[in-house]
C-alpha cells in the first residue's frame, strides 16, 4: 500500500512537472506571437494558458499586453496591479510603464471612425478635429492601394492617435524627444497601432497626410511577414507605397532627399544598410535620415522596376517563411546580394544641378515664427533686400516689400525663399499674374512646400482658374492643414466646383478662425 501511494506521489509529481514545462513553453511562444504581429494566435494560447493557471504572472502580463495592444490602456493598468515590476523578465514594468502613459496622454482623446470604418481615428479636443477626417479619407485610400499592392486588406479597424507634440510620442513610444528632435522623426507604426505627431506641432506644417500611408505601409509589411523584414527594407517599401493613395507607384524624389543622395553619391558615402538598424530614427541627424530614406527609397522602386509588385511580395512572404531579407531580395530578381547591390548602385544619377534641400521639420517652441524665418538659405548678397522686404511686410508696406524682395532676386538670382515670399506679396496686391508665374515652378519643384501652393492657389482664385485653385490648395493642405487661409480658400473653390467637400472645409474654416 505504501509502495502504491509513493508511485502515485511520482506519477503526480512528474505530471505537474511535464504540465509546467508545457505552460512555460506555451508562455514564451505566446510571447512569440505578440512579438511578431500575431494577435489572433496570441489571443488564443493566453486563453488556453488562462484556463490553466488564470492568476500566474505570466497570463496576467499576456492579458494585459494584449489590452494594450488593442488600445485598452486602463484595463492593461489594472491586470498588472499586483504583479511585480520584475515578473516575466522585467516584462512587467515595461507593460505597465507603456500603458500608464499611453492612459495619461490619450484619456481625453476624442474618436472619429474613418469614412469607410477601416480605422478609428483618436484625437485631442481642439483644432485637431478638422484634421480628423481627412486623416480617415487618406487611409481609406491607402488600405485600398497598399493592399492591392502587398496583398492585405485588414478586417479589423486600425487605431491611429494624432498625438500634440513630440514629448507625447517619446512618452508612447521608445524614442526619446532628442532622437525625435535630430531626426525629425514624426511618426511611428507599432504596439498594432499609428501614432502621428500633428502637424500643428511644427512650425511649416509637413507632408503629414502621405506620413500616415507610410506608417500604415509598416504596419501591413509586419503583418505580412510577422514582423520579419528588417528596418531598411521595411522604409523603402513604406517610402514607396506613401503616395500610392494619390498616385500611381513609381519614385519622385523630394528636393531634400534628392540633394542629400547627389551629396552622398559625389561623396561616395552611402549609408549602408545595416547602419540603418535599429531605427532611421537613430541615425545623427535629419540629413542622414534624409539620405537613408532615398536610398531604400530608389531601392524599392528599381526592385519594382525589375519585378513589380508580385515580386516584392514574394520577397516579403520568404521573409515571413524564415528567409533573410538579402536573400529573399536576391532570389526574387536572381542574383547574388553583392550583384543586386551593385545593380541598384549604378541605377543612382548624380542630378546635373542638384537640388536645394528643402525646410528641414521643425518643432513649434515659440518665437521662431517671423517674415524672415528661413532667410538664411538667401544668397548673401540679396540678404540685406530680403531681409528688408520682410520687415516691411511684417509693417503692412506691401508696395515697397515687393520692391526689396524684386532687389534681392535681382541681386541673389533665383531664391526659392524669396520668390515665395514676393508671390504672397503680389498676390495681396492683386497681380496675379506676376504671382503664378513666381509660384508655379516652386510649386512644380517641392510639392512640400504649402506657401507657394496656397499662394498659387489665392492667385488661380482671384482670376477664377477654380479647378487648378483646388489643384493648389490640395497641395497645400496635405503640407499645413491648420492654416485659415488653405481651408477657407479651399471651402470656396470646393463650392464653386460643385464638390461635396466644400461642407467639411467650410467646417474647418469656421473652427480654425475662431
Amino acid at each position: 500500500m505504501r509502495r502504491a501511494l509513493v508511485i502515485l506521489v511520482a506519477l503526480a509529481a512528474t505530471a505537474e512537472a511535464k504540465r509546467d514545462r508545457n505552460f512555460s513553453g506555451d508562455v514564451t511562444k505566446a510571447e512569440r506571437y505578440l512579438q511578431s504581429a500575431q494577435l489572433d494566435a496570441a489571443r488564443a494560447l493566453t486563453a488556453d494558458l488562462e484556463k490553466r493557471a488564470s492568476d500566474a504572472p505570466e497570463v496576467l502580463w499576456l492579458k494585459a499586453e494584449l489590452a494594450f495592444l488593442t488600445g485598452e490602456y486602463a484595463q492593461a493598468v489594472r491586470l498588472l496591479e499586483k504583479v511585480p515590476d520584475s515578473a516575466v523578465d522585467g516584462n512587467v514594468a515595461m507593460t505597465r510603464k507603456l500603458a500608464r502613459q499611453s492612459l495619461a496622454v490619450t484619456e481625453t482623446f476624442l474618436e472619429v471612425k474613418s469614412p469607410k470604418g477601416h480605422f478609428v481615428i483618436r484625437h485631442a479636443p481642439g483644432p485637431d478635429a478638422t484634421i480628423a477626417q481627412l486623416a480617415g479619407e487618406t487611409l481609406d485610400a491607402a488600405w485600398e492601394t497598399v493592399g492591392e499592392d502587398l496583398g492585405l486588406k485588414p478586417a479589423d479597424p486600425i487605431r491611429v492617435e494624432l498625438l500634440g507634440a513630440p514629448a507625447d510620442l517619446a512618452k508612447l513610444s521608445p524614442l526619446t524627444e532628442a532622437d525625435i528632435e535630430t531626426t525629425g522623426t514624426i511618426a511611428l507604426s507599432k504596439y498594432n497601432k499609428l501614432m502621428v505627431v500633428s502637424p500643428r506641432a511644427t512650425i511649416f506644417g509637413y507632408p503629414w497626410m502621405d506620413t500616415l500611408a507610410h506608417e500604415y505601409t509598416h504596419l501591413i509589411v509586419s503583418r505580412l511577414s510577422h514582423d520579419n523584414v528588417p528596418v531598411w527594407l521595411q522604409e523603402g517599401l513604406a517610402r514607396f507605397e506613401q503616395t500610392r493613395w494619390r498616385k500611381a507607384p513609381g519614385v519622385q524624389l523630394s528636393a531634400t532627399e534628392t540633394e542629400r543622395l547627389a551629396a552622398g553619391l559625389r561623396k561616395g558615402r552611402l549609408i549602408t544598410f545595416d547602419e540603418m538598424h535599429p531605427s532611421m530614427a537613430k541615425l545623427p541627424s535629419q540629413e542622414a535620415a534624409a539620405l537613408a530614406y532615398a536610398e531604400v527609397y530608389t531601392f524599392v522602386g528599381w526592385m519594382h522596376g525589375k519585378v513589380g509588385y508580385k515580386g516584392i511580395r514574394e520577397a516579403v512572404s520568404a521573409q515571413r517563411d524564415g528567409k533573410s531579407a538579402r536573400r529573399a531580395v536576391a532570389e526574387v530578381l536572381g542574383a547574388a546580394w553583392p550583384a543586386v547591390e551593385k545593380g541598384w548602385q549604378a541605377s543612382l544619377k548624380v542630378p546635373a544641378a542638384p537640388a536645394r534641400a528643402g525646410k528641414p521639420i521643425k518643432f513649434g517652441k515659440g518665437g521662431m515664427d517671423s517674415e524672415n524665418l528661413g532667410l538664411e538659405a538667401v544668397n548673401k548678397a540679396a540678404k540685406k533686400h530680403a531681409r528688408l522686404g520682410g520687415m516691411l511686410r511684417a509693417r503692412g508696406s506691401l508696395e515697397a516689400a515687393a520692391i526689396e524682395y524684386e532687389k534681392a532676386l535681382a541681386a541673389g538670382g533665383p531664391d526659392p525663399f524669396v520668390s515665395g515670399k514676393l508671390a504672397r506679396t503680389l498676390v495681396e496686391l492683386g497681380r496675379n499674374d506676376r504671382a503664378i508665374e513666381l509660384a508655379t515652378p516652386l510649386v512644380a519643384a517641392d510639392d512640400h512646400d504649402a506657401v507657394a501652393a496656397v499662394t498659387l492657389a489665392m492667385a488661380r482664385a482671384a482670376k477664377a482658374e477654380w479647378p487648378q485653385a483646388v489643384t493648389a490648395y490640395e497641395q497645400g493642405l496635405r503640407v499645413s492643414p491648420f492654416d485659415p487661409t488653405t481651408r477657407c480658400g479651399l471651402a470656396e473653390a470646393y463650392s464653386q466646383t460643385k464638390d461635396p467637400r466644400a461642407a467639411r472645409e467650410r467646417a474647418a474654416c469656421t473652427q480654425l478662425k475662431h
